[in-house]
């Protein structure tokens, strides 16, 4: 290990933490709660068409949008650490999310499943909107703002995606990725949003 500027010695981050950082990072289990989330509101063989649409327009394209900026170099990496880099890309998520609810509401798709993903988009633009301000945790608000829009359905669910959020907000400031400030913003700024758009649009 190569010793920073100043002589001392920084220690690797835990494994726990870097593995945690990695699995559950925004481009994966965002894929994953809008898989849960169009299960829910779209279940059964007569839903199975608007699983596969939402899956495929709010979770990979968002997915190949951000690994392919990052590997095309135009991102420093698909964490997207530095926050002018990060407006650009919550810029062209809005896009993307914007017109995939669009799609679905166009295409017919059961009323509560653009429903819930406009309230989880909801939790990300407040993220995005402090982001010249605060570098809040996307990897902690992707969870907290899922807890939050969980609260219009069960208190179970909200608080086990709570607890979620918070073991990941602890391994991003193992890992020094962000501080404590910017992973209890993604937290509560996530779970309140989501919960008052969750209020708002399902209630």
């Amino acid at each position: 290990m190569t010793p920073p500027a100043g002589g001392a010695v920084t220690a690797a981050p835990p494994r726990w933490a870097v593995v945690v950082t990695e699995v559950l990072a925004p481009g994966y289990t965002v894929a994953a709660l809008v898989l849960a989330a169009a299960l829910y509101a779209s279940p059964g063989l007569a839903g199975a068409r608007y699983v596969v649409l939402a899956v495929l327009l709010c979770g990979g394209l968002p997915y190949l949008f951000v690994h392919g900026l990052a590997r095309a170099e135009v991102l420093e990496s698909r964490h997207v650490r530095p926050r002018a880099q990060r407006l650009v890309v919550f810029a062209g998520l809005l896009v993307i999310e914007v017109t995939a609810i669009l799609v679905l509401h166009l295409a017919g798709a059961p009323p509560l499943l653009p429903r819930l993903l406009a309230a989880y988009l909801a939790g990300i633009v407040a993220i995005a909107l402090v982001t010249p301000f605060v570098r809040a945790s996307v990897h902690t608000a992707v969870f907290s703002v899922a807890a939050g829009v969980s609260t219009a359905l069960s208190w179970w669910l909200a608080a086990a995606l709570l607890a979620v959020a918070v073991v990941v907000g602890l391994s991003r400031l193992a890992v020094h990725d962000h501080s404590r400030r910017e992973v209890v913003t993604g937290l509560v700024l996530g779970a309140s949003v989501g919960a008052a758009a969750a209020a708002a649009l399902l209630g």
